[in-house]
């Protein structure tokens, strides 16, 4: 059944795409503008999907496409496309990416169409020299993953054109963002911005006019599957350049590819194999048929794992500053964190609530009581343990009632994670750790021996040295038969309280004496509680 969706997947996009070259036929005819060479794609793969490639952009092409493509990048990756065209004309492009743990990553590359063998001749219509028509771009870029779904990027390009022996120059500037849909993680939106800035450095009539290219790409079938359409607009030419593509991975090392433009109707595969890639498409266009190929490859190890290390180091030191009580410091390290992985979802949850703390308190060093569960309640709260959080604030409430920042916390946790209940009846006269540990203690002589553990683990949350605690909980382990967890609860608390002779003697007893009932001994037991 799986394969059978697929197949008509294929079959509707194919159809789709055969009903879309009428539409594009009736725009055709929009040549003749200044850098109209940089409208000739880069890369076989792209050609051959029709040049709709501004939401993909995941390979060395990026740097043509939409440098904000580059942040996906992992590894240092070369590609170089060479096309013979026609009457002596050569189309070359040229990249490479280098990623980079703070920066994204950045690369270079080259665009050049040059045509020779143009005859020059004289008054008397004598041939008198031979010269060329030499177009060629220089573009230096960047890009960088700024969030799990959105990168940007940007293009810093130099242009010459040399027409025999008559040169001019500009510098230009692109901007690119790419964005993956939240609710839709196979959908990528790609937006471009070329020529957004230009400085001309020789004195030229031309000008290379402001271009929008949006593109949308699909994934279907495991991302085996890809669909893709970018629209172009073209400052002062009418209507839109409209590009459709698509690409199926049959195999893990072989995809098929099809596209369609105003211009031409193109066809291509692609092979992969370890490091190396191989793509060739052929276009068929009203000058007749043209091939293009290209090859790529990759080397050097991969950014990913170093740079996934270096945030984790990031991480460690935002929770060493919040466990100190400097939480703003701590959101620093966080933000850096999240910017070499911006896709780890523990980062980015702690990035946004800790914010929530900075509201009332931007520090907690003191060593006071206040401070101290401030700093366990922040910890409680970034570790998704938002009931303990509450609970260890509502405790310091009972320690100092009134404090409006403790108030004010509380509400601004419940209203960022939207809880609405109203907020309990603390106690009055006493903490919430008495009143925890005295209910605990009539719930044993009550004889309710699970709901007496339960309150006194739950003061472990609020005091976890309260040797108290642990000798409840010792006893209630006791009381149910779970005698190596009540030694092990028993000896905890004559750690923290080694003037607890009692429980000492009582611990000394039960060890000497294991074959015992695990009933004998309660009535002692409640003796000393």
């Amino acid at each position: 059944m799986k394969g059978l969706r697929e197949i008509a997947a294929i079959v509707f996009i194919a159809l789709a795409t055969l009903f879309s070259s009428y539409w594009l036929e009736a725009v055709k005819g929009r040549g003749g503008i200044p850098g109209e060479f940089l409208s000739w794609g880069a890369g076989a793969r792209s050609l051959a999907m029709g040049k709709a490639f501004v939401a993909v952009s995941n390979d060395a092409s990026a740097t043509y496409w939409n440098p904000a493509g580059l942040g996906d990048i992992e590894r240092q990756e070369a590609m170089m496309l060479h096309t013979m065209l026609w009457a002596g004309t050569s189309y070359d492009f040229l990249s490479y990416v280098k990623p980079m743990i703070n920066l994204g990553a950045i690369g270079l590359s080259l665009v050049r169409l040059y045509t020779g063998g143009f005859e020059g001749y004289d008054i008397w219509n004598e041939r008198t020299t031979t010269f060329s028509d030499d177009q060629m771009a220089v573009t230096m870029s960047i890009g960088k993953k700024l969030l799990k779904t959105f990168s940007i990027g940007a293009n810093f390009r130099y242009l010459k054109h040399t027409l025999a022996w008559h040169t001019n120059s500009s510098f230009v500037v692109d901007i690119a963002g790419l964005y993956s849909v939240p609710k839709m993680s196979n959908l990528s939106i790609g937006l471009n911005l070329q020529n957004v800035f230009e400085n001309e450095i020789s004195p030229s009539k031309d000008k290379l006019p402001f271009t929008i290219r949006l593109g949308a790409a699909y994934k279907q079938f495991k991302n085996r599957l890809g669909i893709t359409a970018d629209f172009v607009s073209i400052a002062g030419t009418p209507g839109l350049e409209s590009h459709f593509g698509v690409e199926y991975w049959a195999m893990k090392y072989l995809a098929l590819r099809a596209g369609m433009d105003s211009e031409e109707k193109s066809f291509g595969f692609g092979l992969n194999w370890k490091n190396i890639g191989f793509d060739y498409a052929i276009a068929m266009h009203d000058l007749g048929i043209s091939h293009r190929m290209s090859a790529s490859v990759r080397f050097g190890p991969s950014i990913a794992a170093k740079r996934e290390l270096d945030a984790r180091q990031e991480y460690l030191k935002a929770h060493a500053a919040f466990d100190k009580g400097y939480f703003v410091r701590g959101k620093d390290f966080l933000h850096r964190a999240v910017s070499l992985s911006p896709h780890n979802s523990d980062y980015l949850y702690e990035f946004d609530r800790i914010d929530v703390i900075i509201g009332k308190y931007k520090e907690a060093p003191k060593p006071t009581k206040e401070h101290e569960l401030i700093r366990r309640a922040t910890r409680k709260y970034l570790d998704r343990r938002v009931d303990h959080a509450l609970e260890i604030l509502r405790y310091l409430l009972t320690l100092d009632p009134g404090n409006a920042k403790v108030i004010g916390l509380i509400n601004a946790i419940k209203e960022k994670e939207g809880i609405t209940e109203p907020e309990p009846e603390l106690p009055t006269g006493m903490s919430l750790v008495d009143k925890k540990l005295y209910d605990s203690l009539n719930f044993f002589y009550e004889g309710k021996y699970e709901k007496a553990l339960k309150l006194a683990q739950d003061v472990l949350i609020l005091e976890p040295n309260s040797a108290l605690a642990y000798k409840r909980i010792g006893s209630a382990f006791y009381a149910i038969g779970e005698i190596d967890k009540a030694l092990s609860n028993w000896r905890k608390s004559v750690e923290l309280d080694p003037t607890d002779e009692k429980l000492r003697q009582f611990i000394d007893k039960i060890e000497a004496e294991r074959s015992a009932e695990p009933t004998q001994g309660i009535d002692f037991l409640k003796s000393m509680q």
